[in-house]
């Protein structure tokens, strides 16, 4: 049970506390504070005509202008339309303010602030005073400030309006000339050190124009990049020379080897055959061999001269042959020859062009690198002295708007206000009017307001219920049934209703067994306990009156007195009770036939409470007793103990179907019904049905009573012979008490 209570609110469509109603206020204690604050207001009434004096009233008249003209500057804001309204508001109140006054108060002659105070008082006391006498108000629909002032005295006023008012000028032209000090200050020292920072840019500017050469920072004056330009044109003719001088020495050395490998053997049989004394030579040595050979015909073999002329002739024919060698031989040497020398010589120039043009080459490479980094050199410098030239342009521009600036802020310093006196106050000659209508206007306000304040006080923290919508905060639903009067204070029988037809208030108990016998035939609902917040608040009178009500209903209908926890009647008390009862069956003396009393021509039967001994009655029975009854009876009515005063209740209510909680109203609290309500639906009670009635035994006095036999709070506070005044008042507050009571009827009437 603790852990589901703190887990989750019990009641989440109540209201954990009671809420103000306005018109129950005003129907409770309306015509109370009425008449008590009219009472209140006649006997402050003399007041009046001691504390009246004649009332004087100064007036000025101050413009404001949304537009003034500049005397310079063309970008000095100068129009206030736009926030025009806000501004007249705040001029209105700054002139009202405390310091303002002080500064006014300081500024005026000595006689003229003694004609308003007297010499001596503080000039903080006399400008508080003056914050309550001194109004500004802002027209609706012109530029005009309306200054008033009032007093007893006309002495003093007008001057200290226009003293006032020349103060609030000084003042606001003061604090235009300080904004202004401070902004001409602030715009000098950033002119101090704009200028600094320029003499820094320039000193670096100098350097770097020492550095890269030129004073034009742009790639146009770039003469590292234009020579660059240059020589990688020029590096690429040679490189294109170098190319084809180099391919060209490929290739004859290619030819040459190739050349190599061709035999000359044409060629030199070409000089062999051209060669003319080779040729005279052989063509002679065949003449003298065929002359030789005709001197050998007829000539034997072995005839010596022919042997001679035969070796003759051989050796002409080896000689023949070995000229033609050795021609041979040269030939082929000076052909040979002459091709290496061809060959060598071409592959020298080849290889001297190839070798130059790489020189060349070689060359360029190394001047191209040289002046590609002194260009870069030299474009980052131009690419600094662009950036430190813009910045100094920057501050320079910067610097020239600030002397502008300063400039028009030293002449505006002497343009116009836009607060100007459009109209002086002037001494009144006579006294506008009395102060009578405020003084009665306070006193009326005055009484009422505490009269009503006190109850409404009294009210705020009341934690009672005192209408059907305080059970609706407190639970989240109404009342099933409200019951007005239930106890007739002319009845003999005060513990039950009577049912006659046209008795309204039996109506209300009929309608609430209806409900009752609704449930039933719904939810076959049979046992019904009818407890309450506390005790006094009807819960016999209703139960019985419902029982009653339940038997023209149903055939049977059983009523239990559930207060067993009450104390013991002696044996000697004239008054006792010896019908037997609940006790009597749970402490198992009794069967439950014994303790069942039926009532003669009527179908309800009564469960007295029996023989309370005043010792502990065992409980055990009770699921038992309800089980059985259940099967007998068609209602189970048990008139049970006040809920937040004994567990027996919360014992009998586990055990019910219904159970009827009851408050009364004018007397229970509200946050003692919420507790009831949340510890039912902790106990897991299937329905709870709350009943506010206004007939149980109230806790609150009317006032007729209260003064009747005075508590002891109002025996200190009020004196002794005003209570009795008020006892021998049978007009004052018994009529007051019974008027209150009429508007109680008729709000439970409508409850």
């Amino acid at each position: 049970m603790l852990k589901e209570q703190s887990t989750k609110d019990p009641l989440p469509l109540g209201k954990p506390r009671k809420a103000f109603d306005l018109a129950g206020f005003i129907k409770r204690y309306g015509l109370f504070i009425l008449l008590l604050g009219g009472f209140l207001f006649a006997m402050l009434t003399p007041l009046i005509f001691i504390i009246k004096k004649p009332y004087y009233e100064v007036h000025a008249l101050m413009q404001v202008d949304p537009t003034v003209p500049t005397l310079f500057s063309n970008t000095e804001e100068s129009s206030i339309v736009s926030y025009y309204p806000r501004y007249i508001s705040t001029s209105a109140q700054a002139m009202t303010t405390i310091d303002i006054l002080i500064k006014a108060l300081d500024s005026m002659k000595p006689a003229d602030r003694e004609a308003l105070f007297p010499k001596g008082v503080p000039t903080e006391t006399c400008a508080a005073i003056l914050h309550n006498m001194v109004s500004v108000t802002p027209g609706n629909r012109d530029h005009i400030l309306t200054l008033q002032i009032s007093g007893s005295k006309p002495e003093g006023l007008a001057e200290f309006l226009n003293t006032l008012m020349q103060t609030y000028m000084e003042e606001t032209r003061k604090a235009s000339n300080n904004s202004n000090s401070d902004r001409l200050k602030f715009l000098y020292a950033q002119k101090n050190v704009i200028t600094q920072e320029m003499s820094a840019i320039e000193r670096d500017l100098d350097s770097l124009t020492r550095d890269i050469g030129t004073s034009s920072f742009s790639e146009t004056f770039n003469i590292a990049a234009k020579n660059s330009d240059n020589l990688l044109r020029s590096y690429n003719s040679v490189l294109n020379e170098r190319l084809a001088y180099e391919t060209n020495y490929r290739a004859l050395q290619q030819s040459n080897n190739a050349l190599k490998k061709i035999a000359l053997d044409p060629l030199v049989n070409e000089i062999v055959l051209n060669n003319n004394a080779l040729t005279n030579t052989e063509s002679w040595t065949y003449q003298q061999l065929q002359q030789l050979r005709s001197t050998t015909d007829g000539l034997t073999e072995i005839n010596p001269e022919r042997i001679y002329v035969e070796g003759q002739m051989k050796s002409m024919k080896s000689y023949a042959q070995e000229l033609r060698e050795e021609v041979r031989n040269k030939a082929k040497n000076i052909t040979l020859g002459k091709r290496d020398i061809d060959m060598q010589k071409s592959v020298i120039i080849a290889k001297n062009n190839y070798e130059a043009a790489q020189a060349r080459e070689d060359t360029l490479r190394v001047a191209i690198n040289e002046n590609s980094k002194e260009a870069k050199r030299i474009s980052i410098g131009i690419h600094r002295g662009e950036y430190l030239s813009a910045n100094w342009q920057n501050k320079f521009d910067l610097l020239n708007n600030i002397e502008k600036r300063i400039t028009e802020i030293e002449i505006e310093k002497k343009s116009p206000l836009r607060l100007s006196v459009l109209s002086i106050a002037r001494t009144p000659k006579q006294p506008l009017k009395s102060n009578i209508n405020k003084i009665t206007i306070l006193l009326l306000v005055g009484s009422f307001g505490l009269v009503g304040g006190a109850f409404a006080t009294y009210e705020f923290f009341d934690d009672t219920i005192r209408s059907s919508k305080d059970i609706t905060h407190a639970l989240g639903h109404p009342p099933v049934q409200t019951i007005v009067n239930l106890r007739a204070p002319n009845a003999e029988d005060q513990e039950q209703l009577s049912l006659a037809p046209d008795d309204f208030r039996a109506h209300q108990i009929g309608s609430l067994a209806v409900k009752f016998f609704r449930e039933r035939t719904s939810s076959n609902a049979r046992a019904l306990i009818f407890t309450g917040t506390d005790k006094g608040v009807g819960s016999s009178a209703i139960t019985f009156s419902c029982a009653k009500a339940l038997s023209q209903l149903v055939p049977k209908v059983l009523i239990i007195d559930g207060d067993i926890e009450a104390a013991p009647i002696d044996e000697d008390d004239e008054f006792q009770i010896s019908l037997p009862g609940l006790c009597d069956y749970l402490a198992d003396s009794m069967t439950l036939e014994e303790c069942i009393v039926s009532t003669p021509g009527d179908n309800i039967d009564m469960m007295y409470a029996g023989n309370i001994t005043g010792r502990s009655v065992p409980r055990q029975k009770i699921p038992e007793l309800f089980a059985e009854l259940k099967e007998k009876y068609d209602f189970i009515c048990v008139d049970s103990t006040p809920l937040l005063k004994s567990h027996l209740a919360e014992q009998f209510a586990m055990h019910a179907d219904i159970v009827t909680l009851i408050s009364l109203g004018d007397s229970s609290k509200f946050r003692d019904l919420r507790k009831a309500a949340a510890l039912l639906v902790l106990l897991g009670v299937p329905s709870i049905a709350p009943i506010l009635n206004f007939g149980g035994i109230r806790k609150t006095l009317t006032i007729a009573e209260m003064f009747d036999n005075p508590p002891a709070l109002i025996s200190k506070v009020v004196p002794e012979k005003m209570i009795d005044g008020i006892r021998r008042s049978p007009v004052g507050i018994r009529m007051i008490d019974k008027l209150l009571q009429f508007t109680q009827k008729l709000q439970q009437t409508k409850d």
